[in-house]
């Protein structure tokens, strides 16, 4: 791949999807104020008339698209995990209301052993 195929791909990442309501030149523009590099350098590299990347600047599109990458696999984590704490509170919510009408909280009471002593398995030593 050559280096101003790279780039272009690079610069693809990191514009990411076109929001809705925007258009590529807005996209490049944020690509531009991340990257460092100008407007123009970049709408040259994304239409493939740049006859030449420089390393610093193909280290930049690296590192920008890196982060992207990363913050992009952080949000996906995030939103699987959120999925799964819904998915776990519906579970609840169900089995709560499943057995709602089954144990009438009010009136059970604390098993006492035949001294009549509250039974706890927890304090068993501390006597």
């Amino acid at each position: 791949m050559t280096a101003q195929a790279e780039a272009r791909q690079l610069v693809e990442l990191i514009a990411g999807p076109v929001r809705l309501g925007e258009n590529v030149k807005v996209a490049l523009a944020r690509v531009a104020q991340l990257t460092g590099l100008g407007d123009r350098r970049v709408r040259g590299i994304w239409n493939g008339e740049a006859r030449r990347i420089e390393a610093a600047e193909m280290d930049r599109l690296r590192q920008v698209a890196l982060d992207a990458r990363t913050r992009e696999d952080a949000e996906r984590a995030y939103r699987t995990h959120l999925a799964r704490i819904q998915a776990y509170r519906q579970a609840l919510r169900l089995c709560v209301e499943e057995h709602a009408g089954d144990v009438d909280l009010g009136r059970v009471e604390l098993a006492r052993n035949p001294a009549g002593s509250v039974d706890r398995s927890l304090d068993r030593g501390a006597r």
